[in-house]
C-alpha cells in the first residue's frame, strides 16, 4: 500500500511537473525514494550536494548508486568557495553557504518547478506535519510522508539494495562528519545531527513564506 502511493505520488510529479528533480542526502530513505522513482520511470536529474564534509562512505555510496541507476542522472553541486572549517565558529552559516546556496542556486538558474524528497515524518519531531505536496516557490514532492523506519528497512532487505554502510553503525541521519555522530538506543533517529547545536535542521527545507505559497499555486492552475 505505501510502495504504490509512493509510486502513483511520483507518477503524478512526473506527470505534472516538466522540470522535475530529485534530491537525496543518502540516508535509508533516500535509496528507498531512488529506487521507487527509477521504477516509476523517473530519469531526470538526482543532486547530491557535497559540502566537503561528507563522510567518505557518503560519497563513494553515491559514487555506486550512480551505477545502479543509469537512467537517472547523478549531479553533485558544491559552494564556489571553501569556507575555511566555518563549522568550528558558526556552523549554521556553513550549513548555508556549503549546504543551501549550492542547491537553491542551482534549482534558480534551472528553473525547476518542483522536487522529490525522501523526508518522513518519522524521521524527526519538526516533521510530524510534514505533507506529501508542499507549495512554494519550487514545490516538494514527499512520496514517503507516512513511511516508518521500519517500512524503510524492510524495503530495502526485500528489494536487496544495501543501506548506506555508516547506518548498521548507529548513523541514522546521515550528515557532515563534524556535526554527525550515531545515536544511542532509544534516541530520536535526529539527534545524532548538529550536536551540541541545539537544532534538528539545516535550514534546507525551511518552509517558505505565505506570499511564495500563494504566487506558487496560482503558477500552477
Amino acid at each position: 500500500m505505501l510502495e504504490d502511493t509512493a509510486k502513483e505520488c511520483i507518477t503524478w510529479a512526473i506527470g505534472k511537473f516538466p522540470n522535475l528533480k530529485m534530491s537525496t542526502g543518502l540516508n535509508v530513505s533516500g535509496q528507498v525514494l531512488i529506487d521507487l522513482a527509477a521504477k516509476a520511470g523517473y530519469q531526470g536529474e538526482l543532486l547530491f550536494v557535497d559540502t566537503g564534509y561528507h563522510f567518505p562512505e557518503t560519497v563513494k555510496l553515491f559514487s555506486e548508486l550512480d551505477q545502479r541507476y543509469p537512467e537517472i542522472t547523478f549531479r553533485t553541486l558544491s559552494a564556489d568557495s571553501a569556507t575555511e572549517d566555518l563549522y568550528l565558529s558558526e556552523p549554521e552559516k556553513c550549513c548555508q553557504i556549503n549546504k543551501i546556496d549550492p542547491l537553491q542556486a542551482y534549482l534558480a538558474d534551472t528553473r525547476t518547478d518542483a522536487i522529490l524528497n525522501a523526508r518522513t515524518r518519522a524521521s524527526s519531531p519538526t516533521r510530524r506535519d510534514l505533507q506529501m505536496v508542499e507549495a512554494g516557490p519550487t514545490y516538494r514532492i514527499n512520496p514517503l510522508t507516512l513511511w516508518s523506519q521500519n517500512d524503510l528497512d524492510t524495503y530495502l532487505a526485500a528489494n536487496e539494495i544495501p543501506p548506506h554502510p555508516l547506518y548498521e553503525l548507529g548513523f541514522t541521519s546521515m550528515g557532515c562528519w563534524p556535526c554527525t555522530r550515531a545515536i544511542k538506543p532509544g534516541e530520536d533517529p535526529r539527534s545524532g545531527r548538529f550536536v551540541g547545536q541545539g537544532r534538528l535542521e539545516c535550514g534546507i527545507w525551511s518552509k517558505p513564506t505565505i506570499a511564495e505559497i500563494s504566487h506558487a499555486k496560482e503558477n500552477l492552475k
